[in-house]
């Protein structure tokens, strides 16, 4: 599109929803033992990116309402009207729920403004509505500040502020004029009921309490029981994961409580790549105390999963055994950190001048590194990737690397460094250097 002349800009969209249904939900399944009990067609990837171009669309309105920016997905997720294409979807018509314009608007709406919704898949097969999630879609929406490498918000510029009324009666009128636009298609209704317990739900490792009605499940609203997740150490790549789950009670009995706690890696398009454990458990919960469960995840039992996936989802569906149909669901979502690159330059290079840089890592665990391979590549600096076999890395042990070359761009460039082995997949770092003419 610069090409063409058209203003252009790439969006980082965090949280980002992807829904195969068209009904502005995401739905996530959970058998009663806390595994994920089937791949949901509907996904929340880590982040996904497109891109906005600036133009006119006298196609859609003549007041110019939808002028301005557009959103363009170059990497289409679902086929529109036939053809893997996604926009330009005016991003007015997304703020102001316009989803019943054409060019993607609804697809784009809800991969910034879905509701999440949890179901209980009970062993009859029938499922029940235990969590519903209205903010987590749509985080810090990003795009760089122009004129220097500084993240700028426009994450209101896509949606009204979470938590408004004016950001459930937008939700609510986009989903009206979808229904409308469908001719009379049997959508799944949005009535706004949530339905579940008072349950303390953990997300990206920040808690996040809601306070939800439990008519629909058991009746009269029993004793809240609020659950939270405490780290004990920061979770790192390469060594074991520890955690404690915290459960609290307002009631002034005694509740016995059968736990099931499990642990799924999860890709980074949302989707569960295999169960690394589970815990099945029953316990008492003192009125007045708080219940303290440790989980301890090693680093052996998560390593072989985690090779292609970026996070580890910890669930736990909590039911109180006196009375059965009280559930509760908690979830914490684990991103590792990866082990350190170090990457020396030796301050600023000349254009056409040969200069050095020496990478370092270190193995952290305890147990040899094999098919380790580092890969440096910089617009400007190599004019291909330049890719490096080492030996294999004892326990605790160095690779220390000296790479040579050519800068052929002047200006501020970016070196980046990429890691890979057996047990461990992409750990990059960058750099940024100055090259003079």
């Amino acid at each position: 599109m610069r090409l063409l002349g058209i203003p252009c800009r790439v969006v980082t969209n965090y949280q980002s929803a992807h829904d195969t249904d068209s009904n502005l939900t995401i739905d996530t399944y959970y058998a009663d033992y806390g595994v994920k009990e089937k791949e949901s067609k509907d996904s929340v990837w880590n982040y996904h990116v497109w891109v906005e171009g600036w133009m006119r669309r006298p196609d859609l309105a003549q007041d110019r309402r939808y002028d301005g920016w557009q959103a363009l997905d170059p990497t289409p997720q679902e086929k529109s009207e036939g053809i893997f294409c996604c926009g330009p979807a005016p991003v007015s018509a997304v703020l102001n729920g316009d989803t019943n314009l054409k060019y993607d608007v609804p697809f784009v709406f809800t991969a910034v403004n879905a509701d999440c919704i949890s179901w209980l898949v009970k062993r009859d097969g029938s499922m029940v509505n235990i969590h519903s999630d209205t903010s987590r879609i749509g985080q810090n929406i990003s795009t760089k500040s122009v004129g220097s490498t500084k993240r700028m918000n426009i994450t209101d510029s896509y949606k009204h502020t979470e938590g408004t009324k004016l950001e459930r009666i937008i939700f609510q009128l986009a989903f009206a004029k979808l229904e409308t636009e469908k001719a009379g298609g049997g959508g799944t209704s949005l009535s706004g009921d949530k339905v579940g317990n008072q349950t303390t739900i953990i997300n990206n490792g920040s808690p996040e309490t809601t306070t939800q009605t439990a008519d629909q499940i058991c009746g009269p609203t029993p004793p809240q029981l609020l659950i939270r997740f405490e780290e004990v150490s920061k979770p790192v790549n390469g060594e074991d994961v520890n955690l404690n789950m915290i459960l609290s009670c307002t009631s002034s009995v005694t509740r016995e409580l059968s736990i099931n706690i499990n642990a799924q890696a999860m890709k980074y398009t949302g989707q569960p790549a295999g169960n690394i454990f589970t815990k099945p458990m029953k316990t008492k919960l003192l009125p007045g105390k708080d219940l303290t469960i440790p989980i301890l995840i090693p680093f052996l039992t998560y390593n072989k999963f985690m090779t292609e996936c970026e996070s580890i989802n910890i669930s736990a569906m909590i039911t109180d055994q006196q009375k059965s149909d009280h559930v509760f669901l908690a979830e914490n979502r684990i991103v590792l950190m990866n082990p350190p690159i170090s990457i020396t330059v030796p301050g600023e290079g000349r254009l056409n001048k040969e200069m050095t840089v020496e990478v370092q890592f270190m193995n952290p665990v305890k147990e040899i590194l094999r098919d380790c391979s580092l890969t440096l590549s910089g617009s400007g600096l190599f004019n291909s990737e330049i890719i490096t076999r080492l030996p294999d890395l004892l326990p605790n042990n160095r690779v220390r690397v000296k790479f040579g070359f050519v800068p052929y761009r002047s200006g501020e460039r970016t070196l980046l460094v990429d890691f890979d082995c057996a047990s461990f997949r992409d750990i990059k770092k960058s750099c940024r250097i100055i090259i003079r003419p």
